[in-house]
This record gives structure tokens, sequence and C-alpha cells, in this order.
């Protein structure tokens, strides 16, 4: 943890990390959905500062650097077990996310890091032009559980995407992971 302390600092956000929190909340499995739950209002707090501060591009940096390191993971996760379709899956999916990710990017790119990071992304777009991703609209539906109105998403998603596919988006998400970190 002392690495995210350290670059927390740097770019004076240090207050929005309670480092012993998250790290007791990681290494509980049981715990994820309140580290997910935690590592989101962190990130809306820190976006939210940033914009007062008119460093907003920092933002978006964090968020493209912290979904390049959930890639990269996911990506050898799954090489490493070609036969998990789920993680195959989330790697297809991603591409929605790519590209919002490359939109917000784009308002930056007069800034040479930035349109730099621009086009390494671009190029891993390109990598997921083969992959088919289908989606079955069907209506939600309502019902109440201990008194609380839950929404059913009953809309069905398919990806095609195969082990080379993955194999490339891992890849170039590596090459541009290492190009960051170097």
């Amino acid at each position: 943890m002392q690495p995210i302390e350290q670059l927390a600092e740097g770019l004076n956000i240090g207050q929005f990390f309670e480092i012993e929190t998250i790290g007791r909340l990681a290494a509980n499995s049981k715990n994820l959905d309140s580290l997910l739950l935690l590592t989101t209002m962190n990130f809306n707090d820190i976006n939210l500062y940033l914009s007062t501060q008119k460093r907003a591009n920092l933002s978006v940096l964090l968020l493209t650097g912290g979904w390049l390191e959930a890639m990269n993971i996911t990506c050898q996760l799954s090489v490493k077990d070609p036969g998990n379709k789920v993680l195959q899956e989330t790697i297809g999916e991603q591409q929605i996310v790519l590209d919002q990710i490359i939109e917000l990017l784009k308002i930056y790119k007069a800034d040479e890091n930035m349109a730099s990071l621009l086009t390494d992304l671009t190029n891993l777009k390109s990598a997921y032009e083969k992959i088919k991703i289908t989606t079955v609209y069907r209506a939600p539906t309502s019902e109440v559980i201990n008194g609380v109105v839950v929404v059913k998403d009953n809309s069905s998603t398919t990806v095609e995407i195969t082990p080379e596919d993955v194999n490339n988006i891992k890849n170039i998400t590596s090459s541009i992971r290492t190009k960051i970190i170097s």
C-alpha cells in the first residue's frame, strides 16, 4: 500500500484514502462489495475535489489508470484460465467502457501526454473490432423485498470473443501499462 500512499500524497489527494480500511477490505473476499463501494465513493470525492481545483484531467488519468490496471489483471487471469467464459465476456464488455474513456481523453488531446494515451487506447480499440456484443432488451420488472422496491433488469447480453482476441487485448493492454509505469 505504500506506493499508493506516496502517489496519493504526491497528487495532494491523500486525504481521500483510508489505506488501512482499504487493505483490510481487500484482504477479505467477503468484503469485496464494501471495497467497491468505498472505492467508488473515494473516486467521486477525488473527482469533485480535482474539478474544483481545476485539475479534472487528473480524474480522467486516475480513471484510465485504474481501468487499465483492472484490465491487465483480468486479461492475465483469463489467459491462465482460457476456459473461463465469464472472464472472457467481462473483457469483451469493456469495449463499451473503453469507448467512453476515449471520449473523455479527446477533451484533453491538446496535452501531449493525454494525446499519446489517446493514441494508445485507440490502438487497443482496434483489437475489439472482431468482438461482437449483442444485447436483447426485455422490459425490467420490479418486486418488493423487505419493504424495498427492487428493479430487475431482464435484458441479456451475449459477447462473442475468442481466446485469441483476449490474448491480443492482453498484449496491447500490457504494453500500454508498461509504457505508463516506465
